[in-house]
């Protein structure tokens, strides 16, 4: 009884030392292991008769990722650890091996004209003050807001007519209208500031410049220039090297409707053939004639 006792003993000690591998790891080649990025590269050659067998590939396989992991935690249990609640926590080396950005790097913000001016002369911003000392009312007035648009009211409240101008022009309004122009006068150079940054080409005020028109569209230019004269352009001396502007002047081609009559037929062929053509309802057209013959 002692006996069968101490064999069944050893038989679970045995069993229990072949599941539990040792911690070391033992390869020709030394794995290659990055701690930063918790990777494990090993360069040595496979089994590929182990591969084969369908029977030992997958136990194979998962022996070497076993290995490969049981000698990276070695090397992340070699590292410091401090505890933090009952739980431990190492702090990880920067990474080796450098790897490739999933996305592209982020566009940094658009700088204007005037941003890569101050940027460049070291010019900051600074807080100013939410109200000013206005002599001609003698209080504090805001810098900003409907308050500060009552006080200019207040302050201006009559002005003086120029002696070059219409008596009864409202100065109020062409005041309003100028100060709107100002202002649309200040995003326009604001978005033309961003473009330029940007490299986008913006017509000039008014009409497009000639930066903007292709060759083709400046001979047209030329071609028609030359005839809005009174003798459609019979006297204007032509310029050394100018190309004469095609495609202007074409006439449609008459079709003739002597003669056999094939290319009429033909024509008119093409014609229908691009029409689309709807289906024919055999079912609709049965039953309807079914009824008219029930009604008569």
């Amino acid at each position: 009884m002692e006996e069968d006792t101490a064999a069944r003993v050893q038989e679970i000690l045995n069993k229990a030392t072949e599941e539990i591998k040792s911690v070391k790891v033992d390869k020709e080649i030394e794995l290659d292991i990055d701690v930063g990025n918790l990777a494990v590269s090993d360069q040595n050659a496979v089994d590929e008769r182990l591969l084969r067998d369908p029977e030992q590939s997958d136990s194979y396989l998962c022996s070497l990722a076993r290995d490969g992991v049981q000698a990276l935690l070695a090397k992340v249990w070699d590292l410091p650890t401090h505890r933090i609640d009952n739980a431990v926590y190492v702090t990880l080396p920067k990474p080796s091996t450098r790897l490739p950005r999933e996305k592209p790097l982020p566009k940094g913000p658009i700088l204007t004209k005037w941003e890569q001016y101050a940027r460049e002369k070291g010019l900051t911003r600074r807080k100013k003050e939410k109200k000013l000392w206005d002599e001609t009312l003698k209080r504090w007035v805001p810098r900003y807001g409907y308050r500060k648009v009552q006080a200019e009211k207040e302050k201006n409240w009559v002005i003086e007519v120029p002696g070059n101008v219409d008596p009864y022009e409202d100065q109020f309004e062409k005041r309003a209208q100028l100060k709107k122009e100002r202002i649309a006068k200040n995003e326009y150079q604001r978005l033309r500031n961003i473009a330029r940054h940007n490299k986008i080409d913006v017509p000039k005020l008014g009409v497009t410049g000639s930066s903007f028109a292709t060759p083709k569209e400046l001979n047209v230019a030329m071609h028609h220039a030359k005839h809005a004269t009174a003798s459609a352009g019979k006297f204007q001396e032509s310029l050394p090297g100018e190309k004469r502007a095609k495609g202007l002047g074409r006439k449609r081609k008459v079709e003739f409707t002597t003669g056999d009559g094939q290319q009429e037929k033909k024509r008119c062929l093409e014609i229908l053939s691009k029409l689309d053509k709807p289906d024919l309802n055999l079912e609709g057209a049965i039953s309807k004639q079914i009824t008219e013959e029930n009604v008569e």
